[in-house]
């Protein structure tokens, strides 16, 4: 892959009723990043090497960063009718490639369940929304939020951005943020708790060619939630990194990355 493409603009963008901050970089095709339930901390280094390829287009979702809290917006399907009309108001043309990370794949899920014609190529990261069959999702509000990004990584202090975002005594208004996201994300996904009722009956009707990525040692989303979603999606294909906890687009950006562009360039 060729050198990153750490250039990159942060910006607030009026778009689909919102403040909406926006990290945006690269050239070429659109890919569009509906990140998970930490929230987007900045222009990762795997986002970089995509933008090498692509348009990498990455909103702070909803009640993330510094994007307007709406009341309306109580569950994941909200947020996937709030992902197409965002990219409808930007002008992103459709078909993109989406990348759903954790709880952004369970929006990706969504999307490709009813709006088939808005995903060219779907790839899901250690994706949410189906509940397992072995083991159980862990539960970020036992816990406090620091403990959950930490979960997240299989070796947290061998990862740069872990380091460079969480790995430190952090600011009164960074540790706000942290409870920020996770109070939004409780709203969105508690009952049922990190999981649809209904999608693992629809993913069967999906078209879309789908890559699933999930880490080895995922203890956040156990394994068999990445191999549901391989069994119910037609042609889906999953691939697990080695030595990677939840979080493989910042634990193993290289690696991920590769791979990522590969399957999108098909």
């Amino acid at each position: 892959m060729a050198a990153p493409v750490t250039t990159h603009s942060r910006t607030i963008i009026k778009a689909a009723g919102l403040d909406v901050e926006l990290r945006r970089g690269g050239r070429g095709a659109p890919l569009l990043v509906v990140h998970g339930e930490f929230g987007l901390p900045g222009w990762l280094d795997a986002y970089a090497r995509l933008a090498e390829h692509f348009d990498v287009i990455a909103p702070s979702l909803p009640g993330y960063g510094d994007t307007t809290r709406p009341d309306w917006i109580m569950g994941v399907h909200d947020l996937a009718a709030w992902v197409t009309w965002f990219a409808r108001e930007i002008g992103i043309s459709s078909p993109v490639h989406l990348l759903g990370c954790s709880m952004g794949g369970w929006v990706g899920a969504e999307l490709a369940t009813v709006a088939p014609e808005f995903i060219d190529k779907l790839v899901l990261v250690g994706p949410m929304g189906l509940k397992p069959e072995k083991g159980e999702i862990f539960d970020y509000f036992l816990e406090s939020g620091l403990t959950g990004v930490r979960r997240a990584f299989h070796t947290p202090e061998g990862s740069a951005e872990f380091m460079k975002y969480w790995g430190r005594d952090l600011s009164p208004e960074e540790l706000d943020t942290v409870e920020q996201h996770r109070e939004m994300t409780c709203r969105i996904a508690w009952k049922p708790y990190m999981h649809s009722l209904t999608l693992r009956h629809l993913l069967p009707g999906v078209r879309t060619p789908t890559l699933i990525v999930q880490g080895r040692e995922d203890a956040i989303t156990p394994l068999d939630c990445g191999r549901l979603f391989q069994s119910a999606i037609p042609g889906a294909r999953l691939t697990l990194i080695e030595a990677c906890g939840h979080a493989p687009d910042m634990e193993k950006p290289a690696e991920f990355s590769a791979m990522v562009a590969a399957f999108l360039n098909e």
